[in-house]
């Protein structure tokens, strides 16, 4: 099945785009932790640094977003593996070579595109963001 909106369908969402054009590398760090299941990149321990900030009100995934941030912003772009990640965990048609063409030729249209269907699915969007 192809994505449920286009990649240029930036006002079917407007939540989405204000999230993706205010902070558009957050918006990746977020879709790669939903892609993952909650976990950080490559099975990396995300829950090591929660355990360390727990007094500090840490949720269970921030230690995943620390450790995609940190990925994110040394090797921008992995965001074509997770948006492999996201493509098969929504059921979505696709390939490995269109990610890295949409991935780098369009990125913050590509991550707002990803957040679209994700957020279709139900999947990590809170009731805030609908």
């Amino acid at each position: 099945m192809p994505y449920s909106t286009g990649l240029f369908s930036f006002f079917d969402d407007l939540p989405v785009l204000l999230y993706g054009v205010g902070c558009g590398g957050c918006l990746a760090v977020h879709n790669g932790v939903i892609a993952a299941d909650n976990q950080a990149a490559f099975g990396l321990p995300g829950d090591m640094i929660t355990e360390k900030c727990e007094f500090a009100g840490c949720a269970a995934t921030d230690g995943a977003v620390c450790l995609n941030a940190c990925i994110y912003n040394c090797f921008t772009p992995v965001y074509c593996l997770w948006r492999k990640q996201v493509r098969e965990k929504t059921g979505v048609d696709g390939s490995l070579p269109g990610d890295i063409v949409a991935t780098c030729c369009c990125s913050t249209a590509a991550v707002m595109q990803d957040a679209r269907e994700l957020k279709s699915k139900g999947l990590g969007y809170s009731e805030s963001m609908k």
